[in-house]
């Protein structure tokens, strides 16, 4: 067991390079140019990627970018075939070959049956207003780019919504940032890169987060990293952690009525130190 409540050995050495690894999934990525960037042999970095990781650099990569390729098919316009390129197919009849193993779909079907999914649910749930929970109404606000000191956690989403699962990486964070004499504002946030209906559970990955004033230079326990600024849809949670998801329901519901589109970048969650039956749900989101 790692010191960070269970992680798997080595996943810490190995967060940077699945930070890179999710940024450019339209390279390059074999193994012998992974392995020289974590500065091992082939056969070591194999060993060790597949033990903190729980797969194969190989499957990693391949799962990431037809994940991505799934969500861009659900919410994106763009052609199959620049979606393929975007996530790092060589081309259309590779792309839909990997896609349909992966799905038992064709991206073409695939993004057919996404599109009646949400129209359905949008109908249905129009008058929803939560069940064992509560919402306020969605807004849509600008925020500010803002760093922030980050560690990623490896595991199921669904355990982070007990607040005894989330305080370890933010204590660790607040010593982290005390020892520096680096002040911290109160908010605490989890970004969310993975569909957890997409993702298995033991591969989900989280960044838990604190603000910081400026950037700051991170090392192997705590990351900095920006949040980018932009606009967001914003919608406030009441309620047990397992309703949670309800929340995030209900948010791209509504972004998808107002006409809005989503941005290729996670989406956050605001745990409120005070309050852990409230929370708020942010999509990045633009304009058409």
């Amino acid at each position: 067991m790692s010191e960070r409540g269970g992680q798997p050995p080595d996943f810490a050495e190995m967060e940077p390079l699945l930070s890179r690894l999710r940024d450019g999934l339209d390279g390059d990525l074999a193994l012998a140019d992974l392995a020289r960037a974590f500065g091992a042999s082939p056969f070591q970095f194999h060993r060790k990627f597949s033990r903190a990781v729980g797969e194969t650099p190989r499957k990693h990569v391949e799962r990431l970018r037809l994940e991505r390729a799934a969500y861009l098919l659900a919410v994106a316009e763009a052609r199959i075939v620049e979606i393929a390129l975007e996530v790092g197919f060589d081309s259309h009849e590779a792309f839909s070959r990997a896609f349909r193993r992966w799905s038992g779909r064709s991206p073409t079907a695939w993004r057919r049956e996404a599109k009646a999914w949400q129209v359905a649910r949008m109908q249905r749930n129009r008058q929803f207003k939560g069940d064992g929970c509560s919402f306020t109404d969605v807004w849509f606000e600008t925020h500010p780019a803002t760093p922030m000191l980050a560690i990623r956690r490896l595991g199921p989403y669904a355990d982070l919504n007990a607040e005894e699962a989330r305080d370890p990486y933010f204590r660790q964070i607040e010593d982290w940032a005390k020892a520096r004499g680096l002040p911290l504002g109160p908010a605490r946030w989890g970004l969310f890169p993975d569909d957890p209906n997409l993702t298995p559970p033991r591969l989900q990955c989280a960044d838990l987060c604190i603000p910081v004033r400026t950037s700051v230079a991170g090392d192997a326990c705590v990351r900095c990293q920006e949040l980018p600024g932009g606009l967001f849809g914003k919608i406030g949670h009441f309620g047990p952690g397992s309703t949670v998801a309800q929340a995030y329901r209900q948010l791209a519901d509504a972004i998808r009525r107002s006409g809005h589109a989503f941005q290729e970048a996670p989406p956050v969650q605001v745990f409120f130190v005070d309050d852990d039956a409230r929370s708020e749900i942010w999509f990045p989101i633009r304009r058409r």
